[in-house]
């Protein structure tokens, strides 16, 4: 469970919508099926025209990193969290109209291989990879 819901300051309008910043890939999916479309949609309405300044973000945090800052801060975590719900909702309201996938399995069928113990060997994820 979060504790600090926390966003950056620049995005602190998004903080209403916390509850969908959820660790797992799991519990996101969950939190979409069992949503109404109003709640997706205000969502959606609300995370999406900021998807350009976030990554803006993202990017100056990965910099800071490379220089002086050992991890990332809570309130970038929290806005990654969150964005990833984004990507979830999206499906939703640009594809499907939805908050299930029709005639798809339902978000309890399987598990996400980053959710296994296997995943917790593989190497760190940067937001920006060198390359």
């Amino acid at each position: 469970m979060m504790t600090n819901r926390k966003l950056p300051p620049a995005f602190a309008d998004l903080t209403p919508f916390m509850d969908w910043a959820l660790p797992t890939e799991s519990q996101r999916l969950k939190k979409r099926e069992e949503s109404t479309m109003d709640e997706i949609s205000a969502f959606y309405a609300a995370a999406q025209p900021r998807a350009t300044a976030v990554l803006d973000h993202f990017r100056a945090t990965d910099q800071k990193m490379s220089k002086d800052q050992a991890e990332i801060d809570v309130e970038t975590q929290n806005l990654f969290t969150l964005m990833l719900a984004l990507s979830e909702v999206s499906l939703s309201t640009e594809i499907h109209r939805s908050s299930t996938v029709p005639d798809g399995m339902a978000w309890d069928v399987w598990k996400p291989e980053h959710e296994t113990p296997a995943w917790k060997q593989k190497p760190k994820i940067h937001l920006f990879p060198a390359g």
